[in-house]
């Protein structure tokens, strides 16, 4: 017989040559940001970053961000309390706040969208790389369970990334602690005699991350342990990233890209792909003519699907997007409908037009010469005729409505790097503003309801 304790084993915190392991992915990064809400997880992090950035000489910056949901009426003293901890350590800290009127329903998933989108808008103005989260092996259990129950397909099911390239609001999400317990970072903490914040929240029922918590712990009893489950998730993950692979270089092969925007395949390779591939597909195709992360319902891509595999033509509006097939070719683009892109007046400097299309105003271009400021919008609101315009061949008319368009106030046309490949008859007039089409994202969406990270559901 196996000798059993005669008292529970009470965890041990992590040694330092472990964390030494753990945080030496953030070697490669000169400025990084923490995420600290005060919680015992977060606030490990924090401490066990700032002994390993000593013991190791790590000669990068760091900065420490907590947000402030005004969710509790304790929230506030948590984050000054974060804020001081920092400060103790010499971390300097930032704290923001959710401000406005907060959403009745679905209050945790708006409160994670808020403090992405305030935490990416203190990135950009900081020039920090990347976020550094606290989450833990037992979150990552959780979060499996949460999209077990929501449907999710291997995307969702796939969990949380150590490294995430395009995370939400576009950060870079690194979450060194990632193969570590809760029990081990509290231990942690408790090891040198420091004390967290604790979210009543946590344990309230009624949010399903804390029911999650009360199934967990039955699950473990049968076998079934957050360290399985994330044995699980890092197979998932696997298959996915090849599945990923596979749609990238599909697209690479077969999709033809206008510089103006629109998307044209060949409908027999369509019809040769997978099915898992061809719904994956879609979702690229959605996403790179709209600029817009897109959360479609499998239902609707499988109707969707279901067509385009038929001889027949078809045409069909989802989710702004329009998809037009004939016997031999399939098109998509951006749809005008009742939201057209929006025409920026007298743009400066850089920037992003319609979440598809960078832009850059020449240098040196002087705007007294032209006489009036210049216009940066849809073909389809362009002070242009039709009959002027040298279509390209093989792509419908229609398909360029959203194209982008340079014209000044007085309605002269200019050309510009991203050419829309519509050259434009004797209108046509010197480049004054330098556009260029926005790269793929690095992360390819799943074809499944609820990820819990996209910006819209369709």
């Amino acid at each position: 017989m196996r000798n059993v304790p005669d008292k529970p084993v009470e965890p041990t915190g992590l040694p330092a040559d472990e964390v030494d392991k753990l945080l030496s992915v953030l070697n490669d990064f000169s400025k990084l940001t923490l995420a600290v809400s005060g919680g015992g997880d977060s606030l490990c992090l924090m401490m066990l970053f700032n002994e390993w950035r000593h013991r190791t000489g790590w000669t990068g910056e760091a900065e420490v961000v907590v947000v402030d949901h005004g969710l509790r009426p304790e929230s506030d003293t948590e984050a000054e309390f974060v804020v001081r901890r920092s400060e103790d350590v010499g971390l300097s800290a930032t704290a923001l706040r959710w401000e406005g009127e907060k959403p009745s329903r679905n209050i945790q998933e708006a409160a994670r969208q808020a403090r992405y989108r305030l935490i990416s808008q203190h990135m950009r103005r900081s020039g920090s790389e990347a976020l550094v989260l606290g989450h833990h092996l037992d979150d990552q259990a959780e979060t499996f369970l949460d999209r077990l129950s929501r449907g999710s397909g291997l995307h969702g099911l796939s969990a949380m990334a150590a490294d995430e390239p395009d995370g939400p609001e576009g950060l870079r999400l690194l979450r060194p602690l990632l193969p570590t317990t809760k029990k081990q970072l509290e231990a942690s903490l408790l090891e040198r005699g420091l004390s967290w914040c604790k979210d009543p929240s946590n344990e309230n029922l009624k949010y399903k991350r804390s029911r999650l918590r009360k199934i967990l712990a039955l699950l473990e009893e049968e076998g079934l342990s957050p360290e399985r489950i994330a044995q699980t998730t890092a197979h998932l993950r696997r298959a996915r990233e090849a599945l990923d692979q596979s749609t990238r270089e599909f697209a690479e092969t077969h999709l033809v890209e206008h510089p103006a925007g629109p998307l044209k395949l060949d409908r027999q390779a369509y019809r040769d792909a997978p099915e898992e591939l061809r719904l994956r597909l879609l979702t690229l195709l959605m996403e790179r003519v709209t600029g817009i992360r897109l959360r479609v319902r499998l239902q609707k891509l499988q109707v969707l699907d279901e067509a385009l595999m038929l001889r027949s033509d078809h045409l069909q509006t989802l989710g702004g997007v329009l998809i037009k097939a004939r016997k031999d070719t399939i098109w998509c683009w951006r749809e005008a409908g009742r939201e057209p892109p929006e025409t920026l007046h007298d743009p400066k400097g850089d920037g992003v037009w319609d979440n598809r299309f960078t832009y850059s105003v020449m240098a040196g271009t002087d705007r007294r010469e032209l006489g009036h400021g210049i216009r940066l919008g849809p073909l389809c609101d362009a002070p242009i005729r039709a009959k002027d315009i040298e279509w390209p061949q093989d792509w419908p008319k229609e398909a360029f409505d959203c194209s982008p368009v340079v014209w000044s106030e007085g309605g002269d046309v200019f050309s510009h790097s991203c050419a829309v490949s519509i050259p434009i008859g004797e209108n046509d007039r010197g480049e004054v503003l330098n556009l260029a089409r926005m790269p793929f994202r690095a992360k390819l969406m799943s074809n499944y309801l609820d990820e819990g990270n996209a910006e819209r559901k369709i």
